[in-house]
């Protein structure tokens, strides 16, 4: 697969090689921050983008341009560096993002996301108490993501 393209197929990896979305525990989200500084830190400090959250579509753009500049990575470090950014970076809309942008932002397993996502299709959500509402989702990491949470 050449550079550009693996990227966009890292989220396929994350889905595939992580059996939930829970937040990583402290060793992993370090390890998946020293990702970010190996694969990205290469060319320029990480405060470039620190502060910069964006959705997923955006942040594949810039892997991408990022790809085309020379940034390389193994597949793990890619992976860590998704984590990271999904997990740190990433803007979403509970009522209209694709269900695995959701699930790795919102730190919530697949039946869960599926409740979510049931519950969407009838009632969109309001604000942060009605996603709190749905059995499994974890009202600490809402807490702490909320400025990346739109309805």
């Amino acid at each position: 697969m050449i550079a550009s393209n693996r990227w966009r197929f890292t989220i396929a990896l994350l889905a595939v090689g992580v059996s939930s979305a829970a937040p990583a525990d402290e060793a992993t989200a370090e390890a998946d921050r020293q990702a970010v500084q190996q694969v990205c830190g290469r060319c320029h400090t990480v405060d470039v983008f620190l502060n910069k959250p964006r959705g997923w579509a955006r942040w594949n753009d810039v892997f991408d341009d990022m790809t085309q500049r020379g940034a390389k990575g193994t597949d793990e470090q890619l992976m860590r560096v998704t984590r990271f950014f999904l997990e740190n970076l990433t803007l979403v809309n509970v009522n209209s993002s694709p269900a695995e942008e959701l699930k790795w932002v919102l730190g919530v397993r697949d039946d869960v996301m599926q409740a979510i996502l049931a519950r969407r299709e009838h009632q969109p959500f309001r604000n942060l108490d009605e996603l709190r509402a749905v059995p499994g989702v974890d009202g600490q990491v809402l807490d702490e993501r909320k400025s990346r949470i739109s309805f």
